[in-house]
């Protein structure tokens, strides 16, 4: 007995804390990277649909709501989350030349916040909760792809991968596999 409470003390201290604490109850682990960049881990309630925000606790207890001009990426118990222009997107397929992103909230008419000041109401971005975006490392914002526009859009946004561009062209590209084909045209050279 003498020998097993200094190995359970040992235990103790080399368990990271981060798994010994339980998340509080709607809370799920996870981690933010802020505006800023500041990457921090703790304990996410996510309210993407209802108020295109999340509430983060840190391993203090302490409760912060941040909308999505206030984060950059949201991980949560494994699927990643971005923002962009105050809405949050479920990142389904990225790589180093495009991602696709499904919209997870509708910022319309909210409220943007810097800090404790209301600083303007949120456009959002266009499409509604569920639909698909592409976004590719050579435009600045996001693309709505759908059934009826997949073979256009995919002309503009994969121009530089002749495979693609030419199924684009010639009307095969099948929206049904999406994930594929962003997993094609970051392969492509």
């Amino acid at each position: 007995m003498k020998q097993f409470i200094p190995l359970l003390a040992l235990a103790f201290l080399i368990t990271p804390s981060s798994l010994l604490a339980q998340a509080p109850e709607g809370f799920k682990s996870g981690f933010i990277v802020t505006a800023d960049g500041n990457r921090l881990e703790g304990f996410i309630k996510e309210s993407f649909k209802s108020k295109a925000a999340i509430v983060f606790q840190n391993a203090a207890g302490k409760k912060t709501t941040y909308g999505g001009n206030a984060v950059n990426e949201v991980g949560l118990e494994g699927t990643s989350y971005i923002s962009y222009a105050n809405d949050f997107f479920k990142v389904l397929a990225s790589g180093h030349k495009a991602s696709l992103l499904q919209k997870v909230s509708d910022a319309t008419g909210k409220v943007i916040y810097n800090g404790n000041e209301a600083a303007g109401i949120s456009s959002g971005t266009e499409g509604r909760i569920n639909d698909l975006f592409f976004k590719t490392s050579s435009q600045s914002g996001l693309t709505l792809v759908n059934k009826d526009n997949l073979n256009n859009v995919a002309v503009t946004a994969f121009g530089d991968c002749p495979a693609l561009l030419g199924s684009a062209q010639a009307g095969q590209l099948q929206f049904t596999e999406l994930e594929k084909i962003i997993t094609r045209y970051n392969e492509c050279k």
